[in-house]
């Protein structure tokens, strides 16, 4: 049964529990953290698990031969799991959501639905340069996800596009430093991404804009849309955190050391935005 191991690796355990925890605690903080529908909460959290997973299998599945070149220790291609299994097993993840979704009522399994597809549908658009914006905007499910089971309060309207803007923006500029240091793969399979298609050096002062313009705008959410002053704190941490590294890759973008560890701070930084995210209604 080592498969199944393999394949609970390839799901990227830690970023989809993190997308449902994400999903439960968006809905948590618009209804000020009420524990009155936990048919809501239970569904919410295994769509969140099972569309961030689903994305992560088709991904491995469609990659599989880049990742030979980039990061041959993967599952798939160093042969520890069959690629068949991984594929039937994302679209199986797939199909689930819309039939846990259905439900809970039209609007939050339409959500659902729109969002699974679209983190689905990425692996196949990577020869586009423009797919770095279909995971910025997957990323934006669990908070849109939440609010809309939430019964979409509009005192939480304000602070959920500000916040959600963010998170596209930081993701964008997270995604575009990954594409410089997967630019060899890329490249030897024809995949586009904007380092390649309009040179490393506009991909760093992006990464840059992104990071300045991402971070004013999370501490503007908190601010314009009411959070707590921990909000405040922790956000403006996390852009700290955040535009300091993306500095450090701005200044040295051929440096794969000082990416890789921009990369992982990076991620710190965002998880620290989701905490900031989490402790807002407080």
């Amino acid at each position: 049964m080592g498969w199944l191991k393999e394949l609970f690796i390839t799901t990227r355990p830690i970023n989809s529990f993190m997308t449902s925890i994400g999903v439960v605690f968006a809905y948590l903080v618009f209804t000020n953290y009420s524990l009155n529908c936990l048919q809501c909460i239970i569904i919410g959290f295994i769509t969140g698990y099972l569309g961030t997973a689903s994305s992560m299998l088709i991904n491995d599945y469609v990659d599989r031969e880049v990742d030979a070149v980039n990061k041959p220790w993967k599952p798939i291609p160093s042969g520890r799991i069959d690629p068949r299994i991984v594929y039937y097993s994302s679209i199986s993840m797939l199909i689930i959501i819309p039939l846990i979704n259905i439900f809970l009522g039209i609007a939050p399994l339409v959500t659902a639905l729109i969002y699974s597809v679209v983190g689905y549908i990425y692996s196949y658009l990577r020869k586009y340069w423009w797919s770095h914006f279909i995971v910025s905007i997957s990323t934006t499910g669990p908070i849109v996800y939440g609010y809309v089971l939430a019964g979409m309060p509009n005192n939480k309207l304000v602070f959920t596009i500000l916040f959600s803007t963010t998170i596209f923006i930081i993701t964008t500029g997270r995604e575009i430093l990954k594409a410089v240091m997967d630019i060899v793969g890329d490249k030897k399979y024809g995949y586009v991404t904007i380092p390649i298609k309009y040179g490393v050096e506009t991909a760093r002062k992006t990464i840059l804009l992104a990071s300045i313009l991402g971070s004013s705008i999370g501490i503007s959410a908190g601010i314009l849309g009411g959070a707590s002053i921990l909000y405040i704190i922790l956000i403006t941490i996390a852009a700290t955190l955040y535009t300091v590294w993306a500095y450090k890759s701005y200044k040295k973008i051929n440096d794969k050391t000082i990416l890789e560890k921009a990369r992982k701070n990076m991620l710190y930084a965002m998880m620290i935005g989701l905490l900031a995210f989490w402790l807002s209604a407080l």
